[in-house]
């Protein structure tokens, strides 16, 4: 079987899942050839014209090419929701959320990973982001706390952009100097994980790593209940949504992101934490 699969580094944590389902041999295209490597799958080179995701594609030289006349599978969900619409188009339910072991962590000690809120020229979705001083304020929480806080983002003048206030940090990454092999080791040695929707969120509860997710809008494809599953063990993410939570299905749109009580639920999510580990 062939997959042609999305190409967002989240789309190929939970795709991962039904990969492993599947009855073999099996080909995907993939720009993270990295989430397959402990599995007998043969990744095709991709074509995206994605910035980070292109980076990562000359990273490697060893794709495979596919036989001809294999059966294929075209990856997508909608409204419907990420794991119901990848059952639909994979035949199969997923096999269980995970990641394969990418070692040492680069950083070492108790420390809190952050993603700060960004714009990409390439493909905008400001409509989703949360609001940036909901994460800024995170992280200053847990530095607060003493937690060293590593903040990562892939920024790049004019194609990809933080928001306003910066997330204060001890360690940045925020060129893409980590590998996805480091980033996601960085993932599964954190005592947590803070940020807005996208990867983290699959990649936590793949690590089983604790995070604080904070919604922004479009709640239409990135409500919690479309993006998680009852068969993921959700015990340890813990999702901050704002009050009039928006549904729309716009990448640009004026959602309202506030939350009421912002400082209180982060403080309780703060204080349970080091049970969650």
């Amino acid at each position: 079987m062939l997959i042609h699969g999305m190409r967002g580094l989240g789309d190929n944590v939970y795709m991962r899942a039904f990969v492993k389902a599947l009855p073999g041999p099996v080909w995907v295209d993939t720009p993270w050839p990295e989430l397959y490597g402990d599995l007998s799958v043969q990744c095709v080179e991709p074509a995206t014209t994605l910035r980070t995701q292109a980076k990562n594609i000359r990273r490697h030289r060893d794709w495979q090419q596919a036989p001809a006349g294999l059966r294929s599978v075209k990856v997508a969900y909608g409204k419907e929701g990420i794991i119901p619409g990848m059952a639909r188009c994979f035949g199969v339910a997923p096999a269980g959320f995970d990641l394969p072991d990418f070692g040492a962590s680069p950083v070492p000690g108790r420390y809190v990973v952050v993603r700060p809120v960004t714009v990409r020229a390439e493909w905008r979705a400001d409509a989703r982001n949360p609001l940036p001083e909901y994460v800024s304020q995170a992280a200053a929480e847990m530095r607060r706390r003493g937690y060293t806080v590593v903040s990562v983002a892939d920024l790049e003048d004019g194609k990809e952009w933080a928001l306003d206030p910066l997330p204060p940090a001890d360690i940045r990454y925020h060129a893409g100097e980590l590998p996805v092999e480091q980033l996601l080791a960085l993932v599964q040695g954190a005592a947590a994980v803070i940020g807005g929707i996208g990867w983290i969120l699959p990649a936590c509860i793949a690590a089983r790593v604790p995070a604080w997710i904070v919604c922004g809008g479009q709640g239409g494809y990135n409500a919690p209940e479309l993006i998680t599953h009852p068969s993921m063990d959700m015990s340890r993410i813990t999702f901050a949504v704002p009050d009039n939570f928006c549904r729309c299905i716009q990448k640009q749109h004026t959602c309202d992101k506030r939350i009421s009580d912002y400082d209180a639920r982060l403080a309780a999510w703060a204080d349970r934490l080091p049970a969650l580990v």
